[in-house]
């Protein structure tokens, strides 16, 4: 059933052929349990990436970078987006998840894939070789402390007219499923509880329109969506979120080892349930536009 649903998925989706097989044939007999878990939740997520990308435009031969790419984020799918002719490059400050994600690049064969360690916030651009055409957000802008410093350093990646596609989950409405689980909602008001504690303003997803304008950019397109998953791994995901922020929110008080202790069991316990779905948060689906002077604009058309 696995294998019929991943095929579905590829076939539906449109992804290129060499990539769709080689990510496919690492889900399905993969060496590396994480890894396959990894590719996993990135298909999850890619059709909604996937669609926004068809949405703007994005063309082959492109030079595009994912901001905050984590272990996998979006550069399969941007790579597959741009072509070979294109160029992505992944950024995140977490060490490990830069050399998980340049593991997958490798086990994937995307070559025109590049990861760089550090914060987006204090990288020279120079260093990572704009400008780009497009910027791709995913969970990264809901911990950003100042939401329009980021979004004015992102813009400064960017070529005049680029575009940026921000995913960005809101506070509420909160992960659903059915049956109700009342973990979800639990532990989705305490991770934004965390992130609050941490100096990220209150409803800053909420925000990033007003956000965007201050830092420069035009809202092309706004829209939103739920994510419905698989309940063995869409519970899996959520309990290895808060499981994640376990030391944090401790050390910071905003829970118990207990409280987070007993919200894992609970979430991971889920997965063993009969549950029909359980769905994301619910993302913000925002497009930016980098704008042009009228000169630039003149010079884009010829």
């Amino acid at each position: 059933m696995a294998r019929a649903w991943l095929e579905g998925s590829y076939k539906g989706a449109g992804m290129s052929e060499a990539i769709a097989e080689r990510v496919r044939r690492y889900i399905l007999d993969g060496t590396d349990r994480d890894l396959r878990r990894l590719l996993s939740i990135s298909q999850d997520a890619a059709e909604m990436a996937r669609s926004a990308f068809r949405r703007v435009g994005v063309q082959e031969g492109w030079k595009a970078i994912d901001c905050g790419c984590g272990p996998i984020g979006g550069l399969a799918v941007i790579a597959e987006m741009v072509g070979p002719a294109g160029r992505v490059v992944g950024v995140d400050f977490n060490e490990p998840a830069v050399q998980q994600a340049r593991t997958v690049a490798a086990s994937l064969g995307l070559n025109n894939v590049e990861v760089f360690a550090g914060d987006l916030n204090e990288l020279d651009p120079a260093t990572l070789g704009g400008p780009f055409d497009l910027a791709y957000t995913r969970l990264f802008l809901m911990h950003q402390p100042d939401p329009a410093l980021t979004l004015r350093r992102i813009a400064n990646l960017l070529r005049p007219g680029g575009l940026l596609v921000a995913h960005e989950p809101l506070r509420s409405p909160p992960p659903r499923s059915h049956p109700d689980v009342e973990a979800l909602a639990s532990y989705w008001e305490l991770l934004h509880e965390l992130l609050e504690r941490a100096g990220v303003p209150q409803r800053a997803v909420d925000n990033l329109p007003r956000y965007a304008r201050e830092a420069g950019f035009e809202v092309a397109a706004l829209s939103g969506y739920f994510m419905n998953m698989r309940p063995e791994l869409g519970f899996e995901l959520h309990a290895s979120t808060i499981a994640a922020a376990r030391e944090r929110a401790v050390r910071s008080g905003v829970a118990t080892e207990r409280q987070i202790d007993d919200l894992v069991r609970a979430l991971s316990a889920a997965k063993r349930a009969e549950h029909e779905w359980v769905s994301s948060p619910f993302f913000l689906d925002l497009t930016l536009r980098k704008p042009m002077t009228t000169i630039e604009r003149v010079a884009a058309t010829r």
